[in-house]
């Protein structure tokens, strides 16, 4: 225990004192992490993969519980599943439903609060994992280190961007983090069965994000540094009940990852595949993604002078070799040697490192100055950077987005029932309701694929879908792999027009997924006339740093330039 809560009458203020600064800083984090919690909506394609969980999760709900689908663990799928069952039934007991149809209505007309309320689960964990840090540090040095890792935590820029996203990494980094506490609690008393916690929430981690299991390292090697010599037996089977009680809640808690083995099997291969490949075209000049994490990711994440002080508690801890802190590098090292082997650099990748680090960092802090307000200076200058950025990605989010601007540009001038053409992927969209006309071609193509297209045919079902105005959308893409016939991968001036395609939306943007063909370009200079354009970045010529490989249209530096979030939209109308 430190001299904190060491006895005599300041006792009493400096505990006050030390409980309220670490609720001013939960405070703070969770105010982060909610504010522009309600981004992009009602476009679904503002963060990739939120759609995937809730239309997983929704499905598991209506009875179907095998996900189909294993590029995920399950355990997050569920986990929704039960937010959303309890949400209906207190909508059902305050009548807002009246039943499951009203339910599906709301979803099909504007799912947002379904995407807010699992962003608001991810804010929530996010701003746990704060707490859990505190405890972390607490225990591994004392209360002091405890609230400045915390500090660090809440204002690092990479923890606050995704804890704003309706995804697996802030749940699984959550459960992970609280399988470190547990571990560090089995070192202090090696009886208990602290390790068996641990190796519980280190397998919650790894059915919510597969590459959290690496931390499974945490309480093997928590048991193996806990145990004497002449009890090496004991830590034997511990060892084994660590693993097995970490594969027994895996299986337990995705247990479709046995039952549609061949499923599984399939999606885990190509998420193999593709962390090894690389993702989006975008390639490495150091070809392993080691040094892009620390020179690009980590340095963003967390802004370079709180990264090189946590560097600096990495090796501090190294060379001290105590069994606390080599029980926190078992993880962060062997989660980040293998993380940094492949091409696809995700910075999401590096958020189980991340909070780690501020514990690093808030040790170095502790033994470089003693006194309590010069600790927590020096916190606050090295915070600044990436407490800045986290600030304007917040302040960023809070401005209407591109798409949403694009999209309610054309439900007011664009005459309802008309077709629409736009090229580039799904991500740049501005997102218009589809006609019943093109909702029938995509459940056609669905049957003729040997789909059931039961989403479709709901929405058919009702005759009042989709509310007005709603269009008939041509997508213009390089390939149709699923031979549907809204896309076409031959076009020109003149198909359009014989198709009776008037309007011609584009997007352009430093990501790749918002790229505009060069004879498109060419042929809209000759053919159409440009009637509105939306832009993200201002006119002092700068262009935002962005994560390459994410299609996720907020920046991660360079905020003086940039406006909203989202691509560069234009619309033409052919002459």
């Amino acid at each position: 225990m430190s001299e904190l809560f060491s006895g005599g009458k300041l006792t009493a203020r400096r505990i006050r004192a030390h409980y309220m600064g670490l609720a001013l800083i939960l405070g703070a984090g969770l105010a982060l992490r909610l504010w522009g919690i309600s981004f992009g909506l009602p476009n679904l394609h503002c963060r990739p993969d939120e759609s995937t969980l809730v239309n997983k999760a929704l499905a598991i709900g209506s009875g179907d519980l095998n996900p189909h689908f294993f590029n995920y663990p399950s355990f997050h799928f569920y986990v929704l599943a039960c937010i959303y069952g309890f949400f209906f039934l207190c909508g059902w007991a305050s009548g807002a439903f009246t039943g499951i149809a009203d339910f599906q209505h709301l979803f099909f007309t504007d799912p947002s609060v379904f995407y807010i309320i699992g962003r608001i689960f991810s804010a929530l964990l996010g701003s746990g994992s704060v707490g859990v840090i505190y405890l972390i540090g607490r225990r591994l040095e004392n209360e002091r280190t405890g609230l400045l890792a915390a500090f660090f935590l809440s204002l690092a820029f990479l923890h606050v961007r995704d804890s704003h996203f309706l995804t697996v990494d802030i749940p699984a980094t959550f459960y992970m983090l609280l399988g470190c506490l547990f571990a560090l609690r089995h070192l202090a008393k090696p009886a208990s069965v602290d390790w068996l916690w641990s190796a519980v929430c280190c397998g919650l981690a790894a059915s919510t994000k597969y590459n959290l299991g690496l931390f499974g390292i945490v309480p093997l090697v928590a048991v193996w540094t806990s145990s004497r010599f002449r009890e090496i037996s004991v830590s034997w089977a511990k060892l084994l009940g660590v693993v097995g009680a970490m594969l027994l809640v895996f299986v337990t808690v995705s247990p479709f990852v046995v039952l549609d083995f061949p499923s599984f099997w399939r999606d885990l291969s190509y998420e193999r595949l593709h962390f090894s490949a690389g993702h989006g075209g975008f390639e490495l000049q150091a070809g392993r993604g080691w040094l892009h994490h620390l020179q690009f990711t980590l340095r963003h994440g967390l802004g370079w002078p709180l990264l090189v002080v946590a560097l600096l508690g990495v090796g501090r801890m190294l060379w001290r070799r105590r069994p606390e802190e080599l029980v926190l590098l078992s993880g962060m090292l062997v989660y980040y040697v293998v993380a940094g082997s492949g091409r696809t650099v995700f910075m999401r990748y590096m958020l189980p490192v991340v909070p780690l680090l501020c514990v690093a960092a808030g040790t170095v802090c502790q033994a470089t100055v003693r006194r309590r307000g010069g600790a927590f200076l020096l916190a606050a200058a090295l915070i600044v950077p990436s407490a800045h950025a986290a600030w304007q990605h917040d302040r960023i989010l809070t401005r209407p987005d591109t798409r949403l601007l694009a999209a309610q540009w054309i439900e007011e001038e664009i005459p309802d029932g008309a077709s629409i053409a736009m090229h580039g992927s799904d991500f740049g969209f501005p997102q218009v309701r589809r006609n019943r006309v093109w909702l029938r071609d995509q459940l056609e193509v669905a049957r003729k694929a040997g789909q059931r297209g039961r989403r479709l045919t709901v929405m058919l079902e009702w005759e009042d879908y989709p509310p007005a105005p709603s269009f008939y959308v041509v997508e213009l893409q390089a390939e149709n792999p699923l031979h549907r016939r809204a896309v076409w991968t031959s076009y020109d001036a003149d198909r359009l027009r014989a198709n009776g395609i008037e309007w011609i939306v584009t997007h352009d943007h430093p990501l790749v997924y918002s790229q505009v063909a060069p004879r498109l370009e060419a042929e809209l200079a000759r053919e159409a006339m440009l009637v509105q354009r939306f832009e993200p970045f201002n006119e002092d010529g700068q262009i935002p740093l962005f994560d390459p490989t994410d299609a996720y249209y907020a920046p991660v530096a360079g905020y003086g330039s940039a406006e909203r979030p989202g691509p560069l939209i234009r619309i033409y109308r052919l002459k």
